[in-house]
């Protein structure tokens, strides 16, 4: 049964393209500033205005069309900053297609890459450099340090009567943006998305999610993920809002309070960082258990977010002083985690998506949120679950207009997920009695049981992720005697890991101290897995624990890459 969106929320201006989001917003919020960061040293900030932004967005459009990259294809590679921003901007709004490569990539991906694009330019973050040295390209090599003489070149362009920008109109709906995915299971695969379907999703999630001018995203999420993209950078910048940039995650508490964003866009990782850390804080008190839990509950006598923030005043000023939402993608989100925030006065809106779908298709509401789903389909779009088992769990199947045109050369793989207009996400979920979509997992990463039985190991591992041992973790199918055996390979978080070591290593000569931890551990790991295997029916039951020292290879959005065999290696536990 289909699911349409719910009841609009907020009436918001139509856009069809970047260019129309770029030139109207620079026009109405002109004196608005759009753009913030610091320098190297974390001194002196700098800001960019709408007004200049617009200008800024012309001159280098202007500019590289000079250098014949007029319907070619530019990539764009490096940290989150306003050359990149700028670099994407430009390229959309009077270039030609804009390619976002992750600033992790080696030479040998990125060549491979701009090589399959068919790039004819690439902008590259001066810190890579030395590599791009080594990068096989012919194309047109542009530095972020060289981008303020781009600029000015532009202008002296435009000054002598150059009209290229206004000339050189992109079809919003054509292929305007090459993003390749960098997923958990599978090869890396081009999405092609249109300007529209970007500006679709973009307009569809303001009418749920109001943004305000006066709001401040701290952009911490790598720009070249649509996720970010989209609702951290271009729905701000289509609000009138203002973009700051993180120096990296190393500094964010401090610019947390140097830029006072209102709204973070993040994994859940980024959650539960803040998480641990409010509650470690909390410990160094005395009487500090108490005192948060007398907290928490008188967070939860009041509905009153004011209040909460009240109540929670420290947390608040800590954080900047006016942070208040936090928007949540890329994985599930941990129930108690996110309940926790709803009592320190952060409203969570938790949202499902895909590069595919540009990216959100599920998200809350200014009306509706809980804990354990992601809300009901934008506007504009339409959800259905196929082949639904007893349970209700299906593959999730969307229809609207921010769905991908297709697969960058390879159709094949485009008919394999798309029929009838509806793109097939290869998600499991379920629909709940409200209308609101819960996910279960993959359907690469479902193990199924010899007896038929299906299970979803991304509802264990949140389970099992509960534990305060634990940092990360991964359930699999090990083939055994001819059975299924459930394994958990569990990489314990910083404070744990002297005495995982511990226990890795253990021997008759081994320091009472560190005999004692390891055994802690131990027995702190087999009670989180017998609690996990209680909850859930006999035969999801985990049979076997592992556990590494090494972090997981994961994903640029911290997903680990469940396909590598050295994400399965560790010591099994007796």
């Amino acid at each position: 049964m289909e699911e349409k969106h719910p009841e609009l929320v907020y009436n918001v201006r139509e856009i069809a393209s970047i260019r129309e989001l770029v030139e109207d917003s620079c026009e109405m919020y002109a004196d608005n500033i759009a753009f913030l960061f610091h320098d190297k040293e974390g001194k002196e900030i700098t800001e960019i205005s709408y007004s200049r932004t617009g200008k800024d967005v012309r001159y280098f459009a202007t500019y590289l069309c000079s250098l014949g990259l007029h319907e070619k294809k530019v990539a764009v590679i490096g940290r989150n900053s306003y050359p990149w921003a700028l670099t994407y901007l430009a390229v959309c709004c009077g270039v030609g297609v804009i390619v976002p490569l992750d600033r992790d990539l080696h030479g040998d991906q990125i060549a491979d890459l701009l090589r399959d694009a068919g790039a004819a330019a690439i902008v590259y973050d001066t810190d890579k450099a030395a590599q791009m040295e080594q990068v096989s390209f012919d194309g047109v090599k542009i530095s972020f340090e060289d981008v303020p003489d781009c600029i000015a070149k532009g202008r002296d362009l435009c000054r002598a009567g150059d009209c290229s920008y206004e000339k050189n109109i992109p079809d919003p709906y054509a292929l305007g943006v090459l993003l390749y995915t960098s997923g958990t299971t599978g090869i890396s695969k081009g999405v092609m998305l249109s300007q529209h379907n970007i500006c679709s999703d973009i307009v569809n999630v303001c009418r749920q999610i109001h943004v305000y001018q006066s709001d401040r995203c701290l952009s911490i999420l790598p720009l070249h993920h649509t996720f970010e993209c989209m609702a951290g950078f271009l729905t701000f910048l289509y609000s009138g809002a203002s973009i700051a940039y993180n120096a990296s995650l190393r500094t964010l508490m401090q610019d947390l309070k140097l830029f006072r964003p209102t709204g973070l866009i993040a994994v859940p990782l980024v959650l539960e960082t803040f998480y641990h850390a409010i509650v470690k804080k909390y410990k160094k008190l005395r009487g500090g258990d108490f005192v948060l839990k007398t907290q928490m509950a008188l967070a939860r006598a009041t509905g009153s977010y004011a209040a909460r923030r009240r109540i929670f005043g420290a947390v608040h000023e800590a954080m900047g002083g006016r942070l208040r939402i936090f928007l949540i993608g890329a994985a599930p989100v941990r129930p108690e985690v996110c309940n926790a925030f709803e009592l320190f006065g952060y409203p969570v809106y938790i949202g499902y998506g895909l590069t595919e779908t540009s990216p959100v298709c599920l998200v809350h509401n200014d009306r509706y949120r809980r804990s354990d789903d992601v809300g009901y389909p934008i506007a504009g779009l339409r959800a259905k679950i196929v082949d639904s088992d007893e349970d209700g769990v299906g593959e999730l199947a969307v229809k609207g207009p921010n769905v991908m045109l297709g697969y960058y050369h390879d159709p094949q793989a485009t008919a394999q997920v798309m029929h009838d207009g509806w793109f097939y996400t290869g998600d499991l979920a379920k629909k709940k009695p409200n209308g609101a979509y819960q996910i279960c997992g993959r359907i690469k990463s479902m193990i199924v049981l010899k007896n038929g039985k299906k299970v979803f190991p991304e509802e264990l591992e949140q389970f099992l992720g509960q534990a305060p041992c634990v940092e990360e973790c991964m359930v699999y199918g090990e083939e055994e005697n001819d059975t299924c055996v459930l394994t958990a390979v569990v990489y314990p978080n910083e404070s744990y890991l002297q005495a995982a070591a511990a226990l890795l290593r253990q021997d008759a000569s081994q320091p009472e101290e560190e005999q004692t931890s390891a055994n802690m551990l131990h027995d702190q790991l087999m009670q989180a897995v017998q609690r996990v295997n209680e909850r859930f029916p006999a035969y999801k039951s985990i049979r076997r624990v592992k556990i590494r020292t090494e972090p997981f290879v994961m994903t640029s959005t911290r997903k680990i890459k469940r396909n590598l065999p050295e994400n399965r290696m560790g010591e099994e536990l007796s």
